[in-house]
């Protein structure tokens, strides 16, 4: 993530980075992604959003639909968006696979009006 910061164009809003590497934290053995909670980085890892992680066939459009979920999800948390407690929300925490595939791609109506006004507060030049 430091190195992703220094990355980050000055003249950019956010920066997103795919990896097929495997993330964790000391705290936990995994993550699918990870983000700067109101800051300007996130990143994701695609490793265990493919279906063959899992011993499973290749299925492209299930990738597509995990990575546009997670992405949504970090990208929530750089605009300042916690965790959600509804489980279909992109802002729902997602500890397996399962719950990662139960989420939508459209935040719930809480979240956004959250990331409305985050956005344009970042329009106003505030973000």
């Amino acid at each position: 993530m430091r190195e992703l910061v220094s990355l980050r164009p000055p003249d950019s809003s956010r920066l997103l980075a795919l990896t097929e590497k495997d993330l964790f934290i000391p705290m936990l053995s995994f993550i699918y992604g990870q983000a700067q909670l109101g800051g300007h980085v996130a990143m994701v890892s695609l490793a265990r959003l493919r279906q063959e992680f899992y011993q499973m066939p290749t299925n492209h459009r299930l990738t597509v639909s995990r990575a546009v979920k997670e992405c949504f999800h970090e990208l929530g948390h750089t605009f300042g968006l916690v965790h959600c407690l509804i489980a279909e929300c992109p802002m729902a925490l997602s500890t397996n696979i399962v719950q990662l595939d139960r989420k939508t791609a459209d935040f719930c109506h809480a979240c956004s009006i959250m990331l409305a006004e985050a956005i344009a507060h970042l329009r106003q030049g505030q973000g």
